[in-house]
C-alpha cells in the first residue's frame, strides 16, 4: 500500500480553468465506484476549495490507480495542469497544504479546518481506513506546530483579507468613506466583512440570496443587510463591491450591471470578485467605469505577503521536514513488519528446534536447561540486532528516500529464505 497525491491547484491553473473543475458531489459517485472495485483504491478523501481539488489515496499500485482516478473522475481534460505526487513526497504534500505553506496566501488560517473538514467527510463515507487516519493525524500535527513554533501565523491574512488590501490598493488607501457592498453570507463573506470593518469602511451592505443569513452577519459586523432583490439599487450606490459567493455560474453579468451603471454617477465601480466559479462574467471588465479584479489577481498582495515570511517559511520548512521524517519512519517499520516477523520467527524456530535436539541427547539438569534457554536466546538476539535495525531504518523503494536500502530488504528475504 502506498500514498498518492493527485489535483489541480492555483499554482497550475487559472480560475477560469479551476471554476470548471467537477464538484465534490459529482466526484464523489465516481470515486465510490472505484472504491467498489477493490483493486483500484483502499482509502480516499477529496480536498476542494476556491484554489484547489484534489484526491488523497492509498492504492496498492498507486502509479496505475492515479491514473485511473484521473480518467474516472473526469479530469483528463485538466491533465497539463494536473499535480501528481506518491509515496512521501505525498506525505510532504499534504503536511504543507495543511501547514498553509502552499496556499495562495501563506500562513491563512483556513486551510486546516478544510482538511479536517475533508477528512472527517472521509470518515463518514467510510472511506478513511488506518493508513489514512494515521496520516491525516499527523498532517494535523504538523500544522498545529507550523503554527505554535514558528511565526507563519502571526498577523496572516485570508484570501479575502487579501481581497481587502486590493480594494485599499484600488481606492488609493484606507477605505474610510467607501461603500462596500459585499455579495454572499458565508465563510469567505465574513471574512471579508471582518477585514472590511477593521478598515473603517464607512457603509458596509450585505446582500445574500438567504436574507436571514446576511442579517446575522450583518449584527455581527455593524453592517446593512438587504435581499437579493435590492441587487441593483445597492450598486447604485456603492464604490467597492466584493463578490463572495458560492455559485455555479456568474450572478454578475453584462446584462444586469447595465442598468445600475446607468444610474450610476460619473465615477468608477470597482469589483473584487473572489468566487470559484467567478461570480462576475468575463465581459463585465468591457463596462465602462467598471474596474474588475479576480482571485488570480491578489498577486501583488501574496508576493507582499510571502516576501514579508520568507523567513518564517524557512522554518516552517524544517518542521513539515521533521514531521515527515518521523512518518516515514514509521511507515518503513509497517512496511517492513512482514519481513522483521518472518526473519525474528525463523530464527526463533531455528533456535527451538536445535535446542530441543541438543536436550533431548544430553541429561542436562534444570539449571543446565535454563542456562542453555538464556543463552541461545540471547544469541538469537544479538546475531538479528543489526539485520533488524536496518530493516526498521530502510525506506521502501519507490518512496523518494533509498531505493538500494529497499532492494538490500528484499535481498534479506531471498537469502533467507522468507
Amino acid at each position: 500500500m502506498d500514498f498518492f497525491v493527485i489535483g489541480v491547484s492555483h499554482h497550475r491553473a487559472p480560475v477560469s480553468l479551476r471554476e470548471k473543475l467537477p464538484s465534490p458531489e459529482a466526484l464523489d459517485t465516481a470515486l465510490q465506484d472505484l472504491h467498489d472495485r477493490r483493486d483500484c483504491l483502499a482509502e480516499s478523501l477529496i480536498l476542494s476549495t476556491c484554489n484547489r481539488l484534489e484526491v488523497l489515496a492509498v492504492s496498492v499500485r498507486p502509479e496505475i490507480a492515479a491514473q485511473t482516478v484521473i480518467k474516472s473522475l473526469g479530469l483528463s481534460e485538466f491533465r497539463p495542469h494536473i499535480h501528481q505526487y506518491f509515496g512521501l513526497e505525498a506525505v510532504r504534500y499534504l503536511f504543507r497544504v495543511s501547514s498553509s505553506l502552499d496556499s495562495l496566501v501563506l500562513g491563512e488560517p483556513q486551510i486546516l479546518g478544510q482538511v479536517k473538514a475533508a477528512f472527517r467527510e472521509s470518515v463518514r463515507r467510510r472511506r478513511a481506513g488506518p493508513l489514512l487516519h494515521k496520516l491525516m493525524h499527523r498532517a494535523f500535527r504538523a500544522g498545529k506546530r507550523v503554527r505554535g513554533e514558528t511565526p507563519l501565523a502571526d498577523g496572516a491574512v485570508s484570501v479575502a483579507g487579501a481581497a481587502v488590501a486590493l480594494a485599499r490598493s484600488l481606492w488609493g488607501g484606507e477605505l474610510a468613506g467607501a461603500r462596500v457592498v459585499v455579495l454572499g453570507a458565508g465563510a469567505m463573506a465574513a471574512l471579508a466583512a471582518d477585514n472590511l470593518q477593521k478598515r473603517a469602511a464607512a457603509e458596509l451592505t450585505l446582500i445574500s440570496r438567504s436574507l436571514a443569513k446576511a442579517e446575522i452577519l450583518a449584527a455581527r459586523y455593524g453592517a446593512v443587510a438587504r435581499p437579493w432583490a435590492d441587487l441593483e439599487a445597492a450598486l447604485v450606490q456603492a464604490d467597492l463591491v466584493i463578490a463572495a459567493l458560492a455559485a455555479p455560474s456568474p450572478v454578475l453579468t453584462e446584462e444586469n450591471l447595465r442598468p445600475a451603471l446607468d444610474l450610476r454617477p460619473e465615477r468608477p465601480l470597482f469589483l473584487i470578485d473572489v468566487g470559484v466559479p467567478r461570480n462576475a462574467a468575463h465581459g463585465v471588465k468591457r463596462l465602462r467605469n467598471v474596474v474588475l479584479r479576480n482571485i488570480d489577481d491578489l498577486n501583488e498582495v501574496v508576493w507582499e505577503n510571502r516576501l514579508n515570511r520568507a523567513g518564517a517559511a524557512s522554518a516552517a520548512e524544517a518542521v513539515i521536514d521533521s514531521e515527515v521524517d518521523k512518518f516515514g519512519q514509521w511507515l518503513a517499520r509497517q512496511v517492513h513488519q512482514p519481513t522483521l516477523a518472518a526473519l525474528t520467527r525463523k530464527a526463533e524456530t531455528i533456535r527451538r528446534l536445535e535446542l530441543k535436539k541438543t536436550l533431548s541427547q544430553h541429561d542436562f539438569d534444570s539449571d543446565q536447561r535454563a542456562a542453555l534457554e538464556i543463552m541461545t536466546a540471547a544469541l538469537v538476539r544479538r546475531l538479528l540486532h543489526d539485520p533488524l535495525v536496518f530493516i526498521k531504518n530502510s525506506s521502501p523503494a519507490g518512496r523518494g528516500c533509498s531505493k538500494a536500502q529497499g532492494d538490500c530488504v528484499l535481498s534479506i528475504r531471498r537469502a533467507f529464505n522468507l
